[in-house]
């Protein structure tokens, strides 16, 4: 069985609807694949090919968000961000090709401004200016406007920074937004916790999250969750010790933040965890 390098549940999804039970995944060197959660046969296919080699291209990371629709998604691959159609199966390919590396003649114009590596990670802003996210294995991130479409906005990189010898991190697995649209909290490999920079101020390291027991290269999900409708909010997380751990309104503290309740759960390792705002603790 070929390894699977990314997934995308439709925004919609509703069990009580079997139309609506629709996931997207990629698998190397096969088109990208959209079927049921309810039966294993393929509903319709998505080519993303080289066009040197015509060698088909795995995306490391599929977004499917409801701002969207549910009639676009968004992939990242090797400095490629591509914008796909739900409706346009089969060869035609993305609608949109974003590579996040510049074209030489942009950079013999002055444009040089990009980032290079596997986009790992991709997160799109619930507010209503829509900016995507995507970050790489090469700690990297970039910002787009217009839902992915638009202009780019920035790159920073969240390497070699203060947080770095207290938490660590070889590579991001995971972009999320806060619910305000302000706070873009990074999840990396290998790490301790997790990053939080304040996005109003492009690349500024507001402070991180510690305590978390994630010391893998194995993606280990994490989920945001509103409180308020002051813009409170809480970030919640499993580790590999089977403990799960809550950090609340994170965006108030600078530098080091340790979680703010933890559980032990089972002996295992939480490769995902999301949380229910209804959730008692």
């Amino acid at each position: 069985m070929e390894p699977v390098y990314a997934t995308a549940i439709y925004p919609f999804f509703n069990l009580q609807d079997p139309s609506t039970t629709l996931i997207l995944s990629s698998v190397r060197d096969h088109p990208i694949r959209l079927s049921s959660a309810l039966s294993p046969q393929n509903l319709g296919t998505y080519s993303l090919t080289n066009p040197s080699t015509e060698a088909f291209i795995a995306p490391h990371s599929i977004l499917y968000p409801s701002h969207l629709g549910g009639s676009h998604f968004i992939t990242g691959s090797d400095s490629l961000i591509c914008i796909f159609d739900v409706s346009r199966t089969g060869n035609e390919g993305p609608i949109s090709r974003l590579p996040t590396i510049p074209s030489k003649r942009k950079q013999i114009v002055g444009g040089g401004v990009g980032m290079k590596g596997i986009v790992s990670a991709l997160a799109m802003n619930p507010a209503q200016d829509g900016i995507l996210a995507a970050g790489t294995f090469t700690r990297n991130i970039a910002l787009y406007s217009a839902r992915g479409s638009g202009e780019l906005i920035g790159t920073f990189s969240i390497a070699k920074t203060e947080a770095d010898s207290h938490i660590g991190g070889t590579g991001i697995t995971q972009l999320l937004w806060s619910p305000c649209g302000r706070y873009l909290y990074v999840v990396d490999r290998k790490s301790q916790g997790m990053l939080v920079y304040d996005i109003r101020v492009t690349g500024q390291l507001l402070g991180w999250l510690e305590g978390r027991e994630a010391m893998s290269n194995q993606r280990m999900k994490t989920d945001v969750v509103a409180v308020g409708d002051d813009g409170s909010h809480e970030v919640w997380a499993g580790g590999t010790d089977g403990v799960v751990r809550m950090w609340k309104n994170p965006h108030t503290t600078i530098g080091g933040h340790q979680p703010d309740f933890s559980s032990k759960i089972h002996d295992g390792v939480f490769a995902t965890f999301k949380a229910n705002r209804f959730e008692q603790y």
